[in-house]
């Protein structure tokens, strides 16, 4: 189970995000809070494994919660949400150690897609994120940017093998073959495994081309 903690002064976000969490089997919110210092606590104490902390609060911004928590727990795995998308902000929550960044026109699958990755030990990206980080850059660059077992995926998935089949194939459970999915898709700012394939198809990958 992922345990999470949701930081967002905005109720209406919070609690709609906690909603939608907690329809997951095996995602759980831990807990809601409106600023940094009611938060501080349980992100120090508690065994959290993802917190989801929104950028602008009234007593302290994310980023800089996020700076002081790593002090404390280097391992500690947070995703930034924020209504930016520029390439200094997106590099800025990235570089205090942000595992994942999502801009608050995300979707809901995408908030869940996010959660699950960061709480698996992988990152997440939204398409407006690696947008801003690429900057238009080639496709070699853009396929440089997934790992090794991401590049597998991905090859396997252009080439018609489904989630179970390549969970067999590369001795993976399940959930974590869907973790590396939802990296490559983000990476790639494709949306579905059709869109892959059309990415791959436009770029000559697909074996045979």
């Amino acid at each position: 189970m992922i345990k999470v903690v949701l930081v967002d002064d905005h109720v209406v976000v919070r609690s709609g995000f906690a909603q939608l969490l907690n329809l997951e089997e095996d995602l759980v919110v831990e807990g809601q809070y409106s600023n940094a210092a009611e938060a501080w606590p349980a992100l120090t104490r508690d065994a959290i494994d993802v917190a989801v902390l929104d950028v602008a609060m009234p007593d302290e911004n994310g980023l800089s919660l996020l700076k002081r928590l790593r002090q404390q727990r280097p391992t500690f795995r947070a995703i930034i949400l924020s209504i930016y998308d520029t390439p200094a902000f997106v590099q800025s929550a990235l570089d205090a150690g942000a595992s994942g960044y999502l801009t608050k026109r995300c979707g809901p699958e995408e908030l869940v897609q996010a959660v699950r990755s960061v709480g698996m030990g992988g990152h997440y990206l939204c398409a407006d994120a690696v947008k801003a980080l690429r900057g238009g850059e080639p496709t070699s660059q853009a396929l440089a940017a997934l790992t090794p077992r991401e590049k597998e995926v991905f090859e396997l998935l252009v080439n018609g093998d489904s989630v179970k089949e390549i969970a067999f194939r590369l001795e993976l459970s399940h959930k974590t073959v869907h973790v590396h999915r939802a990296n490559v898709l983000g990476k790639l700012q494709c949306s579905s495994t059709i869109e892959l394939v059309h990415f791959a198809l436009d770029n000559q990958l697909l074996n045979g081309h």
